[in-house]
């Protein structure tokens, strides 16, 4: 579990810091402040910064991850990944490379750094002068001069580290070496869930629940449902009949006390749908993390507590560490009240936004509340939109 965050040149959060973290974490700031910026950077840091994962953020923000097919790389292109950058381009000072981790010193931080791979050619020889091997040797360079530019073969690429391991480069202007890629598997990272503001796919979530049938998973899941409608007894995904053999897709069906038949979860409004992916995707961040966006997606203010109580419930028993944003003075208020009556696990509360000092005038920052400060927050004292 983090104990606090650092987040150091990603996007708008040039230094950005929390002190002190809780299990349970509600991020709340105006729109365009950063508070999905945090979301994306602790993915990132669970994942290593691989290659896939990156590319899956860029996408969900129309950026750039690969070059055209007949792209070629000119001094004036976006190369991929530059958006992830504070000001949406490389720094050409190896300091102001991406670090996500602890305040702690000697912690276990990730590094992004944008460099170059020089290529050059090495020659064995046997005693006589005669070529026994050739080799390309690859090496890293972060700040290469001009010079070294024009006379070497080289490539763009990300360098990552996280403490003391280096991970594979990630070339951005030629294609990754798929045989070798296959040979490296990347180890450590932490289990990580993701919740968007948009709803997860049925297929997706039909796939979460046949992971736990016939476990003690499956009584959670009902007991979740419930919240929302007493009457919910069970649930099963079932095939679309009406789809061609060669397309598999599902959709879910759930058994009320008051309904002589199933009915479609669908007809029972987000709010079924909301908690269903928030029980579902707990499961599989156990010893990780649990990141939701837009928390309040879905779900009526009457309801938050009791989903705000089951989430600091199992993150407890499944030592999985949450971090929410909201939008929403409800929202704020249901988790306050669980923070405050679950001494046993910590919540925490932080706004993000710009900074008023005269010293970092514009910078985001955050302001912390912990279940102490919980007890005094007023709709005035924290902004929401």
């Amino acid at each position: 579990m983090l104990e606090s965050l650092e987040i150091k040149n990603f996007r708008i959060l040039e230094d950005f810091r929390v002190p002190t973290l809780g299990k349970v974490n509600l991020i709340v700031g105006k729109n365009n402040s950063g508070k999905s910026s945090v979301l994306e950077a602790l993915r990132i840091y669970a994942g290593d910064a691989q290659r896939e994962l990156l590319k899956q953020i860029a996408e969900g923000h129309d950026e750039k991850y690969h070059l055209g097919k007949n792209e070629q790389i000119e001094s004036d292109i976006q190369l991929p990944f530059e958006d992830f950058f504070v000001g949406r381009q490389f720094p050409q000072d190896e300091t102001l490379a991406i670090s996500i981790g602890e305040l702690a010193l000697g912690d276990d931080a990730l590094r992004i750094e944008h460099g170059f791979l020089f290529e050059e050619e090495v020659v064995v020889k046997d005693d006589s002068g005669e070529i026994i091997e050739r080799s390309t040797r690859r090496r890293r360079m972060l700040n290469p001069s001009r010079d070294e530019l024009s006379l070497e073969a080289f490539s763009h690429a990300l360098f990552v580290t996280k403490g003391e391991r280096s991970f594979p480069p990630i070339h951005l202007d030629k294609p990754e070496y798929p045989r070798l890629r296959s040979r490296i598997e990347i180890s450590g990272t932490l289990p990580c869930s993701v919740i968007p503001t948009q709803f997860i796919s049925i297929d997706d979530l039909a796939d979460e629940w046949d992971k736990i049938v016939f476990t003690e998973h499956e009584e959670v899941v009902r007991q979740a449902l419930r919240i929302i409608t007493p009457e919910f007894e069970n649930l099963t995904f079932v095939r679309k009949d009406e789809l061609p053999r060669n397309i598999f897709s599902r959709f879910a069906k759930v058994k009320m006390s008051d309904s002589p038949h199933p009915v479609p979860l669908n007809s029972l409004g987000d709010g079924m749908l909301r908690v269903l992916q928030l029980v579902l995707k707990v499961f599989p961040a156990k010893g990780g993390f649990l990141l939701i966006d837009e928390f309040e997606n879905g779900l009526h203010f009457s309801v938050q507590e009791k989903v705000w109580a089951l989430l600091f419930e199992m993150a407890q028993k499944l030592d999985i560490q949450i971090f929410a944003t909201t939008h929403s003075w409800d929202c704020i208020e249901s988790f306050a009240k669980v923070a405050i009556e679950r001494k046993d696990v910590e919540g925490v509360l932080f706004r993000v936004g710009q900074s008023a000092k005269e010293s970092n005038r514009g910078k985001i920052i955050a302001t912390v509340f912990d279940e102490d400060a919980l007890y005094n927050i007023t709709q005035a004292d924290v902004e929401v939109r």
